[in-house]
């Protein structure tokens, strides 16, 4: 009674749905209906968040939270977006697949489709890899038009109206949460494949470039048509000036914009990967940074993401052969790295992070077979694995 919803609900309960005529509203009678709403309001929000597997109500009233509940409150997102998910998650999921997912969030239910933007939608989906029809909703829902705009986001291709440049903005603004409770919620789940795809959705996002395009091709004055360079992030990230020189000659990366090039390409990191102490209760993953950051901030190369991103990595302990993972941690050089205790990086410096995962208890008589994988959460394709970890387990437990 002490809510302000309680209030409300006397003074214009025919907002809420609740039937009283003016005589009523005063008396004994219309605040025990009131009460009756409320608990049937209750009753039925949490049948609502039991069906997403959100929360688990008990015979007895008692109500937990279950860990799907705590992701989806963590990450601010609706039940609907949750249920969704889990509904239709698989292993071994492709590309279009985990953008699906993505884009099915109810959090794009009030993406703004204007007057004749389906005919727009189906222009903009003709230059797309995907086109808008096979997402199976017709062209003026706002999930469509979310799907088109992520997808002309990686593209890197000019929008044909200018709403579309702000309501791209506010697509890429909710992307990054929603593709982060995604990524635990497969990690729930223990689909690694799919874990690691929506990892990827989260590069080619930060990073405005498809999968399969060229590594290089995220560097200033690399086109991803005309170049068939494929060397790794993780090697250009070790590449002296000389070398980084000879690249840009390589990709006939024009005169003007080489400088940007170099300084794009001091801009990714080069890692050492190691594990620092190995049990049968947990792993200690160690991440260190062998090249100097350029931005004090640690923020990343990503100059077609609205807005500034910072270094972070995801430290996944997995079963490789079997699909599955384990768990999932997100560390960052801001989190205890740097010189001293508690200080935070700054530019020219090296730093460090470090990743403690706790493991679930082996089930009898099954072989485990363990295998880290440290991969970056913003360029396309940068990630290092430490494979069969247990081997290193059996080793210090016999020690």
């Amino acid at each position: 009674t002490w809510t302000f919803f309680f209030r409300r609900l006397h003074k214009n309960p025919s907002y809420y749905g609740l039937e009283l005529s003016a005589e009523e509203h005063s008396s004994i009678a219309a605040q025990q209906l009131a009460n009756e709403y409320m608990v049937e309001m209750v009753e039925k929000s949490l049948g609502e968040l039991a069906k997403s597997k959100c929360v688990e109500v008990f015979p007895n009233g008692d109500v937990d939270s279950t860990p799907l509940g705590k992701i989806m409150s963590y990450y601010y997102l609706s039940h609907l977006t949750i249920r969704h998910l889990v509904r239709n998650a698989k292993a071994q999921a492709s590309f279009l697949d985990v953008l699906s997912w993505m884009c099915r969030a109810t959090e794009y239910d009030e993406l703004p489709v204007r007057h004749n933007e389906d005919l727009v939608n189906d222009t903009l989906s003709s230059n797309l890899p995907f086109p808008g029809h096979s997402f199976g909703l017709p062209m003026w829902d706002p999930h469509v038009k979310s799907f088109l705009l992520l997808q002309a986001h990686m593209s890197r291709i000019d929008l044909p109206i200018t709403d579309y440049v702000g309501d791209q903005t506010s697509v890429l603004d909710q992307a990054i949460r929603i593709i982060q409770a995604s990524i635990d919620v497969l990690t729930e789940l223990g689909h690694l494949s799919s874990c690691l795809q929506m990892m990827k959705l989260m590069q080619t996002i930060k990073c405005a470039r498809w999968p399969n395009d060229a590594p290089a091709s995220i560097l200033p004055g690399v086109d991803p048509d005309s170049t068939k360079d494929d060397t790794p992030l993780t090697k250009l990230s070790t590449f002296t000036t000389p070398q980084v020189n000879q690249l840009a000659k390589k990709l006939r990366v024009p005169a003007a914009q080489q400088s940007r090039f170099a300084r794009a390409v001091s801009f990714l990191p080069n890692v050492s990967v190691s594990l620092s102490e190995a049990t049968g209760q947990s792993l200690t993953v160690d991440l260190k940074r062998l090249n100097p950051l350029v931005d004090r901030d640690a923020r990343i190369f990503a100059p077609k993401f609205p807005k500034p991103q910072t270094e972070g990595w995801f430290v996944v302990v997995a079963d490789v052969e079997r699909d599955e993972v384990i768990a999932v941690k997100r560390v960052g050089w801001s989190a205890g790295a740097g010189s001293g205790a508690g200080k935070k990086p700054g530019r020219g410096s090296a730093p460090s992070a470090k990743a403690t995962i706790r493991l679930p208890e082996p089930v009898e008589g099954q072989e485990r077979k363990l295998d880290v994988l440290v991969v970056s959460d913003a360029y396309i394709g940068l990630e290092y694995s430490i494979p069969r970890v247990d081997r290193m387990l059996q080793t210090g437990l016999e020690k």
